[in-house]
């Protein structure tokens, strides 16, 4: 039977994730040859900081989703800082580093992008990530090796030990097809930021799309 864990939305107050339908600009932050974040400027001017937050669901089941903060929460949250006591095996040594280092508070960019939509619908993208254990994945390091997967929520294979249901992107729709989307990618603490329309159709493969007021209605406390 497969052991279903608590679900892993949106963090954030309840006013920033609203403000993911009012946006102005934005500019993508990238380090190690990989997108770690997005600066998100609101209709009011306030700026927000759009990154990946990270839930151990089990052990050898991680996962993902997205975490919308003002510069006060930010500022807030590194001051409370701590390094973790352990970290897990196998993680990759740039990975290990910015695990263990106090990261600095970031600063915001004045080069913002002009948002590209002048009207558009904003939804959560939700999927049920999953493991299989001991697959057969072949040649592989370790023992007893863990595949993860996901599939719309409701929709997961019995043959799943575990499951998690995650919010783990952001679709944004204008006129004429056009869409914008940020999500959490496979690799940990790591983003996708899509605008192809390929790619985005293989990323909603998996998902569920939740109109943002919905969401916030259905999976968001008062804050």
């Amino acid at each position: 039977m497969t052991k279903r864990m608590p679900s892993f939305e949106l963090q954030g107050t309840k006013a920033s994730l609203a403000s993911l339908a009012h946006i102005s600009g934005y500019k993508v932050e990238s380090g190690g040859g990989r997108t770690v974040a997005v600066w998100l400027k609101a209709d009011d001017g306030q700026v927000r900081l759009l990154t990946v937050d990270q839930r151990d669901a089990l052990p050898m089941f991680e996962v993902f989703t997205l975490a919308v903060a003002t510069m006060g929460e930010l500022e807030a949250r590194l001051r409370e800082w701590k390094a973790p006591k352990t970290v897990p095996e196998g993680v990759p040594e740039w990975m290990r580093t910015l695990m263990m280092t106090r990261p600095a508070v970031p600063t915001p960019p004045t080069d913002f992008i002009g948002w590209p939509f002048d009207h558009w619908r904003t939804q959560v993208l939700r999927r049920a990530e999953f493991v299989v254990e001991d697959a057969p994945v072949g040649e592989t390091v370790g023992e007893n090796p863990n595949v993860q997967s996901a599939a719309r929520p409701m929709t997961v294979p019995k043959e799943a030990s575990a499951s998690c249901e995650v919010a783990a992107g952001v679709l944004f729709s204008g006129a004429g097809g056009k869409r914008l989307l940020m999500g959490v990618d496979w690799m940990p603490e790591s983003m996708v930021v899509l605008d192809e329309p390929a790619k985005i159709d293989d990323y909603l493969k998996p998902c569920e799309a939740v109109d943002l007021s919905t969401y916030l209605e259905r999976f968001v406390r008062a804050a």
